[in-house]
Order: structure tokens, then C-alpha cells, then sequence
């Protein structure tokens, strides 16, 4: 006689294990170290690229278009450089372009003195009251005269 196989009675609920169980604790680690997960398909992701990159056939070279020649036109001037300055000469040389600095600033000054005392005037007009006004030596800031009197 053959032996009858006893089958206990929890067959269906045994069938499905410990899945739902090992399913919860994956969905919890996922929910814990999700950062984790991020930086490794980053790592995965970059790893991809690299070697597409790497195995990738190169690229054909670029035609480079030739550069334009500046035409010599365009080139700032350059004085040449002058002869060596002996110290006396130096000091003679920088009192001179002192005083040129000066004079140039008193004009500067003169020139919006003068376009702020006649504001109906074009700048050439402003520029032929400043020119007869330097020619004539003046300046406003020596003396105190009107800019425009003869």
C-alpha cells in the first residue's frame, strides 16, 4: 500500500514565503539610502560614458579657415623708443610734461566752465569759444573773467 503524503494545511499561505517580507525591507532601504542609489547610477551613468567615449572612432579633423592679415593700416603707431635721459634731463623732462599735464587739466576745466555757461550751444560752437578763449591765453582758473567777454 502506497503511503499517503500528508499536506499541511497552511500549503497556500506557505507558497508565498518570505517574498512580501524581503519585498518590504528592499522598499525600506530604498527609502533610507536613496541618496546612495543616486550616486551609483551617477557612477554607473559616467562609467557608460567614459567608455563610449573611449571606444568611440575619432572625430575627422576640422578645415581651419585662414586667419585674416591685418592690413597694415590697422596697426596702432609706435614712437620709437628715444635716446637714453641723462638725470638732469629727466628732471627738466618731467617738470615740462607736469607742467603740460597741468595746462591740459585747466582746460579741461575751462572747456565744461565754458559749456556749462552757454548750455544752447553745439560743441562746435563750444569749440570755437574754448579755441579763441585758450588762443588769448586764458583760463578760467587763473583768472576769473568772463569766458565769452573779448
Amino acid at each position: 500500500m502506497a503511503s499517503k503524503r500528508r499536506r499541511s494545511r497552511s500549503a497556500g499561505a506557505g507558497a508565498l514565503g518570505c517574498g512580501p517580507v524581503l519585498a518590504l525591507i528592499v522598499i525600506a532601504l530604498l527609502i533610507q539610502y536613496w541618496w546612495v542609489v543616486l550616486i551609483a547610477l551617477g557612477v554607473v551613468a559616467l562609467t557608460v560614458v567614459l567608455v563610449r567615449i573611449a571606444t568611440a572612432p575619432p572625430r575627422p579633423p576640422r578645415a581651419r579657415s585662414p586667419r585674416p592679415v591685418p592690413s597694415p593700416k590697422s596697426r596702432p603707431v609706435m614712437q620709437p623708443p628715444g635716446p637714453a635721459i641723462l638725470a638732469d634731463d629727466f628732471a627738466d623732462q618731467m617738470r615740462v610734461a607736469k607742467q603740460v599735464r597741468r595746462v591740459r587739466d585747466m582746460q579741461e576745466w575751462d572747456y565744461e566752465w565754458i559749456r556749462l555757461v552757454n548750455p544752447g550751444k553745439s560743441s562746435r560752437e563750444l569749440s570755437e569759444i574754448a579755441n579763441s578763449h585758450f588762443a588769448r591765453g586764458r583760463s578760467i582758473g587763473v583768472n576769473d573773467r568772463d569766458p565769452t567777454a573779448p
